[in-house]
């Protein structure tokens, strides 16, 4: 959950991935409503990341990232219209395919929710000129201007809603840390703004893990870090291995393998994908460790990434002659060529039995083909290939 409110009655929220839910409007997919002749239920959106009240309470603002789109929700209606970024051809339609050098064809699937190339870029302007890149953050500040956290752009932006006019405040573009005069001071990945009662913009630097400020009171803002002081960097994570939990999620695919008696070993982990497939290169393939009791065991590494190909290796050694209960499990992302991306949940169950004394050390084989399926085992993800 993003962001929500409390107005007249009624819940507005604003989820990371999922549909804007308002009065009536439950919905998800790729397509705009436009007033009453439409409505809440004809209104889509292509995961929803940020939501800002208008001055007047009468509509609400919403960054819609994967459609690198900021859209304006009717709050009486649910009916929703583009504002900046999106298609500048076909308001309604949130996506595009683009078949070079011909002319552009514009796709989207209500059944399939196939997603092709996006329409985005970093381009300042009016109406049909402007171009985002996964708008995350959206903010309706006092002067009624809208501010957007273009993300992958680098850029905090400014929307004027009576001409649709978008500029751009901070950032150059190019990802780094640098503070300085706006125009020429740096973020990585900004997403989430507010206003204070000063009128400074905060600004959630994400890859820079940082808070920055901008002051709008002045004729040339800015762009600075918030200084914390008395705050106690966190406590790293222990890497020890994790309880095993009571059963796994019911879109994980289990696969009990032969287990050990044997006081040390490896365990090879192998993951396939079919053929036309390949593992994401972006959204990189992982693994974690859980065993049952603890300490009973000691797998090293006991979390990490899959290579280009699938494969992990890992070594085991008991420390408890007792028998106990290992979980490997696996989270895989997968794409077609030239596709749709997929997410895969899977986990090998390896029981270690009453170790056997002087027993040889022990080379067991964790092998998966991963199958696509139309079920929630295996989702379609717009995720980088």
């Amino acid at each position: 959950m993003e962001l929500s409110w409390w107005l007249y009655g009624r819940t507005l929220s604003c989820c990371n991935g999922l549909a804007v839910k308002l009065m009536r409007l439950s919905v998800h997919g790729w397509a705009s409503g436009v007033g009453v002749a439409f409505g809440s239920t004809s209104t889509s959106f292509a995961q929803p990341s940020g939501i800002s009240l208008s001055p007047d309470l009468k509509e609400a603002y919403i960054a819609d990232s994967e459609s690198s789109s900021i859209r304006a929700l009717d709050l009486k209606t649910g009916g929703s219209r583009l504002l900046a970024g999106g298609d500048p051809f076909f308001a309604e339609n949130l996506f595009k395919v683009y078949i070079p050098p011909i002319f552009p064809v514009y796709l989207f699937s209500f059944h399939s929710c196939l997603l092709q190339v996006l329409q985005f870029g970093d381009h300042d302007g009016a109406g049909s000129e402007v171009l985002l890149q996964h708008p995350l953050g959206v903010l309706c500040g006092k002067d009624g201007q809208i501010y957007i956290a273009d993300s992958y752009n680098h850029k905090i932006k400014k929307l004027d809603p009576p001409s649709k006019r978008v500029s751009t405040v901070a950032g150059t573009g190019k990802a780094g840390f640098k503070d300085g005069m706006a125009q020429v001071a740096q973020l990585s990945e900004p997403s989430g703004i507010i206003e204070a009662q000063n009128g400074r913009l905060f600004i959630a630097d994400t890859n820079n893990s940082v808070i920055r400020y901008l002051d709008l009171n002045k004729e040339k803002p800015e762009l600075l870090t918030l200084e914390l002081k008395g705050v106690q960097p966190p406590i790293p994570k222990s890497r020890s291995l994790k309880r095993l939990r009571q059963r796994s999620s019911a879109d994980t695919d289990t696969v009990k393998v032969d287990g050990s008696s044997s006081n040390e070993g490896n365990l090879y982990l192998k993951i396939s994908v079919p053929e036309g497939y390949h593992f994401s290169k972006e959204a990189r393939s992982k693994f974690s460790i859980e065993i049952e009791p603890e300490n009973q065991v000691v797998i090293n590494p006991v979390d990490g990434y899959l290579s280009t190909e699938g494969f992990a290796s890992l070594h085991f050694r008991r420390s408890s002659p007792s028998a106990s209960m290992g979980r490997i499990n696996c989270k895989v992302y997968y794409c077609k060529e030239d596709e749709v991306c997929l997410y895969q949940s899977l986990s090998f169950e390896v029981p270690f039995q009453d170790v056997i004394p002087d027993s040889k050390p022990a080379e067991i084989a964790l092998t998966y083909l991963v199958k696509p399926k139309t079920s929630t085992g295996s989702l379609q993800l717009p995720v980088a290939r």
